[in-house]
């Protein structure tokens, strides 16, 4: 699988395609604080600028659509309280210390050009056998050297989230299983990094919500992706356990339960937690 970044937004506000040190200054983070440079010395790698409708290629200069208008229900006179992120990521194995994100994906609910986001991560270890065969990551395709650390990506990720967002309202992240697996994920990352999380960046699990509808919904078993996929008649456009097929299997179905709930803009935001507000990662 090829690296794919969605950059083009970033390359169209800093007027050049820049090196990781510059974007870092991008987006408003010293170099003390962002980056050990005795850990993450200059690196060179490949990525592929595209602009995506979807998790698949398309034609430079497309568009993807935002969730329909009802996506929501809107009551209070605040327009548009939040920038949503739908997102997922892949890993070497469960949640510990040792473990590594090998992929990420994102997608801008609000839609339009550049709305995607996804690369894959070099985990500085081997990926085990069994993660492997879950999400046909496996070490030869990430321990390469064209394939970014998370610290390279860091800087890259932060300015892109930065240029969705809209002036003084938070950024709120969705993930299914948000609080005991990716939120946990990501707040260990930006620990190797010595970074501190943006602290207007939100969370809310959709995992949590999907329970809320099962105890209305009867017909509703089970609450992973797969069964609400096939409960709401979602079918993932490309291979499952894979961070950007999943996001946009996520999308659809986070859009189901939010007007299946009736949640308002308002109740999505009551529901949100900070990013600090998550299981400690297991050391043992």
């Amino acid at each position: 699988m090829s690296l794919v970044l969605c950059l083009n937004l970033l390359r169209n506000n800093i007027q050049s395609s820049c090196p990781v040190r510059f974007l870092k200054q991008h987006a408003g983070f010293s170099s003390g604080k962002l980056l050990q440079p005795g850990t993450y010395e200059k690196r060179h790698f490949t990525t592929k600028l595209t602009d995506t409708a979807s998790w698949h290629k398309t034609e430079l200069g497309s568009c993807s659509p935002a969730i329909p208008p009802l996506w929501l229900q809107q009551t209070s006179g605040h327009d548009h309280p939040a920038t949503v992120l739908v997102f997922d990521i892949e890993t070497t194995g469960f949640l510990h210390v040792d473990n590594r994100i090998v992929e990420f994906a994102l997608r801008d609910l609000s839609g339009g050009k550049n709305c995607t986001f996804e690369t894959l991560i070099n985990p500085e270890r081997c990926v085990p056998k069994h993660a492997a065969e879950a999400n046909n990551i496996t070490t030869e395709l990430v321990c390469r050297s064209d394939v970014p650390r998370f610290g390279d990506i860091l800087p890259i990720l932060l300015a892109y989230v930065q240029s969705r967002q809209s002036p003084g309202k938070p950024v709120l992240w969705i993930a299914h299983n948000a609080k005991l697996f990716d939120i946990p994920f990501v707040m260990q990352e930006f620990e190797r990094c010595s970074a501190q999380v943006p602290a207007d960046w939100l969370f809310v699990d959709s995992l949590c919500l999907a329970r809320k509808l099962m105890k209305l919904d009867e017909n509703i078993g089970l609450v992973n992706l797969k069964a609400l996929g096939k409960h709401y008649n979602i079918s993932s456009k490309g291979p499952s356990h894979r961070a950007m097929p999943d996001v946009q299997v996520l999308c659809d179905i986070f859009q189901n339960i939010t007007l299946d709930l009736k949640l308002t803009r308002d109740d999505l935001m009551n529901e949100a937690s900070i990013f600090y507000d998550f299981r400690k990662v297991s050391r043992k």
